[in-house]
C-alpha cells in the first residue's frame, strides 16, 4: 500500500459490560444492552481494537494487520 494511501487511526480500548458481557467504549450507558452503567462496578476485562475495522490488535501495534490502518 502506498504511503499516501494509508489510513490513519488509533487503538481503542473497550471495557466489558457487566450486564451483557459485550465489549463497549467506556461510557455511562451500554450501547449494546442499554443498561445504565454510571453507578455499577465494571469488570476489569478490556480489549484493544482498531478504530477503523474493530479488529483485535495488540496495544503496542503500529498498524492493523487486517485493514492496514496506521496507528498514530
Amino acid at each position: 500500500m502506498a504511503e499516501q494511501d494509508r489510513k490513519e487511526g488509533f487503538i481503542e480500548e473497550l471495557v466489558e459490560c457487566h450486564f451483557c458481557a459485550g465489549f463497549i467504549p467506556d461510557e455511562f450507558k451500554c450501547i449494546l444492552c442499554g443498561e445504565d452503567l454510571l453507578d455499577t462496578e465494571m469488570t476489569t476485562r478490556t480489549k484493544t481494537v482498531c478504530s477503523n475495522c474493530r479488529t483485535d490488535v495488540n496495544e503496542d501495534a503500529e498498524e492493523c494487520l487486517n485493514c492496514g490502518t496506521a496507528f498514530t
